[in-house]
Formats: structure tokens, sequence, C-alpha cells
């Protein structure tokens, strides 16, 4: 299983808030946590990483680059049948 770094953020992004939350007498779970500096830079560490998005664009692009890029006629039909899948439950 892939995390990508904008779910890697939201989690961060929860903790802080809750950890927040607990040090303002909301939630005793994160009340003896103090909050310091480690958790504000371990998020700009993970603001520097690339979306998963990026690195798979780069990846396809680098292999149509090389002419090591294949998708088989099995694949397009799937993907082709599974977009109209969601197209028609979406309107029902």
């Amino acid at each position: 299983m892939k995390i990508s770094a904008r779910q890697v953020r939201a989690v961060l992004d929860a903790y802080v808030h809750h950890a927040g939350d607990a040090a303002r007498g909301r939630s005793d779970a994160f009340a003896n946590q103090p909050k310091d500096s480690a958790s504000d830079e371990i998020r700009r560490e993970f603001e520097l990483l690339p979306e998963e998005r990026d690195i798979v664009v780069h990846d396809l692009r680098a292999k149509i680059r090389s002419g090591s890029y294949f998708v088989s006629s099995t694949e397009i039909v799937d993907a082709l049948l599974g977009r109209l899948a969601a197209n028609l439950i979406a309107r029902h």
C-alpha cells in the first residue's frame, strides 16, 4: 500500500489539531505530551516531498521516453468499462 505525502500531511494535521485540543482540555488522549517543534519539523519535511501523482507522472514520462511503456488491450478495455460503469452508477 502506498501512502501519499498528502495523506501523511492529513494525519499530521489531525494529530496537531488533536494535540492542541488536548492541551486546551478537550481530550485527555494527548494531554501529557508537550507540543514541540518536532512535529513542525516533520511537517516541513513532508511538505517537501512530491505528491504521489507527481511521482507517477514522472515515472510514466520516463517510460514513454525510453520506449518501455506498454498498455495491453485488456488494460485499456478494463479502464474504459470501469469508467463507463462509474458514470452509469453516478447517474442513478
